[in-house]
């Protein structure tokens, strides 16, 4: 005889979401079957026990007395249909098939935000992606719902492996960051596509950009030249030094030791998208971060932009964390950043900028921003022109005072240094110091300032004759320059170089463009050099 089933099914309510409870009698002819063993399979949703999801599509059970048995499915909140199907359980053998309908108590969409775009395609360096949920309807959770991704061409979600799809979770809030890898050492640009996984209508597709995997070491640069920024920066009173390398824009960072060592390396061989052509460190409250500013930058806006510059936090191992990015219809070729100190409690932040390229007056264009505690590009503070370029300049320091230090070669080939006031609001304020070398043999090609015993000094180089000269600026409290107190010829000139102090020893590193090439030395009170304490090449 065929057994049948009856099913009464009405609509509930579980937990802000859509449910259906059915109720079935079981009988043969006209005789209810009581303690039937049966098994209910739901297509969408899944069976409520005690009060309970069970987040299962199968469940057991058994009619009562009377032939009868009752079941909660509870559906996802984007609603939908779905079927239940009932079987013998001793024979498996299927009984009835009853539909069913949930209602949507939530609508929800997906967007993707490429966090970093233009990685390296080395298998290494990786793009960072994030997903963001959202939703209307009193149903609404976006707390720890499946995303399922699917990435195209050589990307992958794992590093070391091709993995094209995968599933993640998305945080409270509805986000969820991941990164992305690319092997196709070309580059390429690959189709990022993900949805809900209770919701195909729930999608979103970006474009990710991979690079062509540049490499130094396979590719070495013309002539052997490389190009690279250096500088040093501090973190837990610990100072570190970055080097960043035109030709493939590897980054590494040393730890500096006492005793003037260069110690162990704490970079892990990452590229960054871009190489920065002018980079220096600043700090906000006990956060170090950088300026970086780059001429020939990946991902190119729209329009007659010339440079990409971008603020970022910085840590120990030389990842940046980008804050604040743009770009700019010219480039800067020059610059710095300058701490004012307003009290004991309060400091602004600025960088000053000198572009090389004359404007249509035939001037040379400066700039002068504040940087924001928020780490944020803040206001202009000055902007002028100068007749001439400034080859050189540095700030430095003397009792409660800033002053910018400026060198620069006229029309006649003469060269001159000129000292002002940088005033509290971030502007260039009165000329206190100018003297005429008269002869580029006192050319400036690089210099930086330190200080050695509350005495201030400037020190640097001339390409021409690779003459290493030290300035005197500041001396017990007074504003009172010295002009080439040391005065001697140096193996080489040197693009590179970069003082830091450990243990109240001064020093500075000297680095050329071979490829790795360096000298640390000492530098000792009244511009006197002392002795090397590390070096390669």
């Amino acid at each position: 005889m065929k057994t049948s089933i009856n099913f009464s099914p009405s609509p509930e309510i579980f937990q802000g979401r859509s449910a259906t409870k059915i109720h079935l009698s079981v009988y043969e002819s006209d005789m209810t079957l009581p303690g039937l063993d049966l098994i209910f399979e739901c297509s969408l949703g899944s069976f409520v026990v005690n009060g309970q999801d069970t987040g299962q599509k199968k469940l057991s059970g058994s009619t009562n007395g009377v032939g009868e048995a009752s079941i909660l499915i509870a559906g996802p909140d984007v609603g939908g249909n779905g079927q239940l199907t009932v079987f013998f359980q001793e024979s498996g053998n299927q009984i009835a098939i009853q539909p069913y309908h949930f209602k949507a108590t939530a609508s929800y969409s997906l967007n993707f935000n490429v966090i970093n775009d233009y990685a390296m395609a080395d298998g290494e360096q990786y793009n960072k992606v994030r997903a963001t949920l959202t939703g209307t309807g009193s149903g609404v959770n976006l707390a720890n719902r499946k995303l399922n991704l699917k990435v195209t061409g050589f990307a992958s979600f794992e590093k070391g492996q091709l993995t094209q799809t995968t599933s993640v979770d998305t945080d409270p809030s509805g986000n969820v960051n991941f990164k992305l890898y690319n092997t196709h050492k070309e580059g390429e640009n690959v189709t990022l596509t993900g949805f809900l996984d209770v919701s195909e209508t729930a999608h979103a597709t970006a474009p990710i950009h991979f690079q062509p995997n540049l490499d130094c070491d396979v590719s070495p640069p013309p002539e052997g030249k490389y190009i690279r920024t250096i500088f040093t920066y501090s973190i837990n009173n610990q100072q570190y030094l970055l080097r960043q390398r035109k030709c493939d824009h590897l980054v590494t960072v040393h730890k500096l030791m006492a005793g003037g060592q260069q110690g162990e390396q704490t970079s892990t061989g990452q590229k960054w998208v871009n190489f920065y052509d002018l980079i220096f460190p600043f700090v906000l409250g006990e956060e170090q971060y950088i300026f970086g500013l780059a001429k020939n930058f990946i991902n190119v806006a729209q329009g007659t932009n010339k440079s990409f510059w971008m603020i970022a936090k910085l840590d120990t191992n030389g990842n940046k964390t980008m804050i604040d990015h743009g770009f700019w219809d010219h480039s800067w070729d020059i610059g710095f950043a300058f701490p004012i100190k307003l009290s004991s409690t309060e400091t602004k932040q600025f960088i000053y900028l000198h572009c090389r390229e004359p404007d249509s007056a035939g001037e040379y264009r400066y700039i002068i921003r504040e940087i924001n505690q928020n780490g944020k590009m803040g206001s202009i503070s000055d902007k002028k022109t100068t007749r001439y370029f400034i080859d050189n300049a540095i700030f430095f320091t003397g009792g409660d005072k800033v002053y910018l230090k400026i060198y620069y070669q006229d029309s006649n080939d003469d060269y001159y240094n000129r000292d002002y006031e940088l005033n509290n609001d971030g502007f260039v304020g009165n000329k206190v110091y100018s003297h005429e070398f008269g002869e580029l043999d006192f050319k400036t090609d690089i210099s930086f300032s330190y200080f050695i015993n509350n005495v201030g000094y400037d020190a640097g180089q001339n390409a021409i004759d690779n003459y290493f000269f030290v300035n005197k600026n500041y001396s017990n409290g007074i504003y009172s320059p010295e002009t080439a107190i040391t005065y001697i010829s140096l193996d080489k000139y040197y693009p590179y170089m970069i003082p830091f102090k450990i243990d109240n020893h001064q020093y500075f590193i000297r680095q050329d463009q071979s490829e790795n090439h360096w000298i640390i030395q000492e530098i000792l009170a009244e511009g006197q050099l002392g002795s090397k304490t590390d070096f390669r090449g």
